[in-house]
């Protein structure tokens, strides 16, 4: 009987359990690939929604801004065709400061009137190598807006630029103010226009009176407009429209210098992101990119006025956190209750087709108990209803061999007695022959007494074990006597040649393995023959076999005899008995193999296993 420890895994449980599980499992393992699809599916499409509706934000934040830079970009065109500022410059003298404070009022009304209604704006000045010009209302820090220090202009980028712009307004990136006007002093200071961006513009232009185009005159130096905006500008557009934890903005130029960004710390450095250059090639979109080996995903547009781009970055797990929270619950939740209805219907259908073997179970074991009279109904599949017929049968069919089985016992029993009665034979043989022996060594005969010992062993073996192997040793002891008493019969007529492992004796052999072989040569080898008959046996171990070999030198067997010999419809007993014993107990790759030839003799040779 077979412990529940070694039983198999599907054996531990129930048909009915290993139904119901096999059914949820052939439901869950296809809700768990569809639902792991519509998981995938629904993250891209959710992805590329919010990636297009924050694209679409960052787009409409760079309009919104872009509208405002525009209305200063017209009114820097405007003030540069502007009459009355062309008729104060005509008049200055650089070497009159007095004159010089009375025009910085009349140009600081006329900048005044072009840019002081702008909140973006910070300041505005217009520069010279001598003087700059504009509002000088006090700041909220107490400082001056007008805080261009003299003697410095001409050596910053904002001089050199408009210089070279001849004319066009350009935008200049945010800069430090004690770096870009080369004030060491001020580098930790605490102002309020620490870090600035400025649009600049060289005024060489003319205005048209109706009648005639006015300009500068030759001997004026043409002041520079510089339009300053604070770093904040950006900060104010982009706030709150960061869509969640992680994300930030920035501003750079095509160069990669940052306008703006987030972290105050990154304003006005060089950004040396290997992505840069794609973003701003393309100029306007979304991507996929990696930023310090994490996933990020980007959405920039670029400004018509300034060319420079404004980007968010967003943590796609972060955006998509809370959505694909919710899309995970809803699955989860749908799964557990398709589960459950599964689990409930399952149960159902298994009880339907498990009761029935149920109750066939539960006849079985009424069977098993001695009630041979138990009967189930035939219900349930057309299968099933069939084999409860069959066990119907089957339980008749036992209980007539029960009846059957039960003469027979009795029949055996009395066999058992007469057998116990003729082992009394044996015994009396035994006591007759040892008898007879005493007498032949009285009587002086040496030779008779031997044969009846001989006898007397072989008889003894028959009888001594009935075991399907004995050891070698026992039955060689039992061929020699053999032997003895024939070479007797047979005296003269013929002799034996023995070569003999020891090593085999502790070996377990089938019982008179050899003998047959034997007996054959000395009957059948040498019936018709003058010669002196030699027989030699043969024994030894040779890699994992052993091998067995009797060869006479009689008159060998016909090619027709031989072919048949093996046949088990031959008459030859011995042969086929030793042949079949031996297969049955090693297997079909040991057994017998004979070789003869017609007046040279016969060679047996029988092989089994070593172990």
């Amino acid at each position: 009987m077979k412990s529940k420890a070694n039983l198999t895994f599907p054996q531990k449980f129930g048909l009915k359990t290993q139904l119901v599980v096999t059914y949820l499992l052939l439901i869950t393992i296809p809700l768990s690939f569809f639902g792991y699809q519509y998981y995938s599916v629904s993250k891209n499409v959710v992805s590329d929604i919010v990636q297009k509706n924050v694209y679409e934000i960052v787009k409409k934040n760079n309009e919104i801004m872009d509208t405002k830079l525009s209305q200063v970009t017209d009114n820097i065109l405007s003030f540069m065709v502007d009459k009355d500022l062309y008729s104060t410059f005509s008049e200055i003298k650089p070497e009159e400061d007095y004159q010089i404070n009375l025009l910085d009022k009349k140009i600081s009304v006329i900048m005044d009137k072009y840019f002081s209604h702008s909140p973006d704006i910070y300041s505005s000045q217009l520069a010279t190598s001598y003087y700059t010009f504009g509002p000088t209302m006090a700041s909220n820090n107490g400082g001056y807006k007008n805080f261009i220090p003299s003697g410095v202009l001409e050596n910053t980028q904002l001089y050199q630029t408009a210089i070279k712009s001849d004319g066009r307004i350009e935008w200049i990136p945010t800069y430090e103010f004690s770096s870009m006007f080369h004030l060491d002093y001020m580098k930790d200071a605490n102002v309020e226009y620490r870090h600035m961006f400025s649009a600049v513009e060289m005024i060489n232009g003319s205005y048209f009176d109706g009648l005639n185009y006015h300009t500068f005159p030759p001997n004026i130096e043409k002041p520079v407009l510089i339009v300053n905006y604070k770093a904040d500008f950006f900060q104010k557009a982009f706030t709150g429209i960061t869509p969640v934890d992680g994300s930030y903005f920035f501003v750079v130029t095509k160069e990669g210098d940052i306008v703006s960004h987030q972290d105050p710390t990154q304003i006005s450095k060089k950004a040396e992101w290997p992505w840069l250059h794609e973003i701003v090639d393309k100029g306007s979109g979304t991507a996929n990119i990696q930023i310090d080996g994490k996933n990020r995903i980007i959405c920039f547009d670029t400004s018509k006025v300034t060319g420079w781009t404004s980007a968010v970055v967003i943590p796609p797990d972060q955006l998509l956190g809370k959505i694909l929270d919710t899309m995970k619950t809803y699955i989860i939740y749908s799964v557990f209750i398709l589960l459950i209805i599964s689990f409930f219907t399952s149960y159902f259908i298994t009880d339907r087709i498990t009761k029935p073997i149920r109750n066939m179970l539960k006849a079985i074991k009424k069977t098993g108990e001695g009630n041979f009279d138990a009967s189930i109904k035939e219900e349930g599949s057309r299968e099933l209803a069939v084999l409860s017929k069959k066990y119907n049968e089957m339980n008749g069919k036992i209980q007539r061999l029960i009846e059957e089985n039960y003469e027979s016992k009795i029949k055996e029993k009395e066999a058992e007695i007469t057998a116990l009665n003729l082992q009394l034979d044996p015994h009396f043989m035994y006591n007759t022959l040892n008898l007879i022996n005493l007498i032949s060594v009285e009587n002086g005969q040496d030779e008779v007494s031997e044969m009846i010992v001989s006898l007397s062993t072989m008889l003894k073996y028959t009888v001594k074990s009935q075991k399907p192997l004995v050891p070698f040793k026992d039955d060689w002891e039992y061929l020699k006597s053999y032997i003895y008493i024939m070479t007797k019969r047979f005296e003269g007529k013929f002799h034996f040649e023995y070569e003999m492992d020891p090593g085999l004796f502790v070996y377990g052999v089938p019982k008179f393995f050899l003998q047959p072989f034997v007996e054959n040569a000395l009957v059948h080898a040498f019936d018709s023959q003058q010669m002196e008959g030699v027989i030699k046996i043969s024994c030894w171990i040779e890699d994992v076999n052993r091998y067995f070999r009797i060869e006479d030198n009689g008159k060998g067997i016909a090619k027709e005899m031989l072919e048949h010999l093996l046949d088990e419809k031959n008459d030859s007993i011995g042969i086929q008995n030793v042949n079949k014993r031996i297969r049955i107990t090693y297997g079909e790759n040991y057994g017998l193999h004979i070789e003869s030839e017609e007046g040279k003799g016969t060679k047996v040779t029988i092989w089994l296993p070593q172990d």
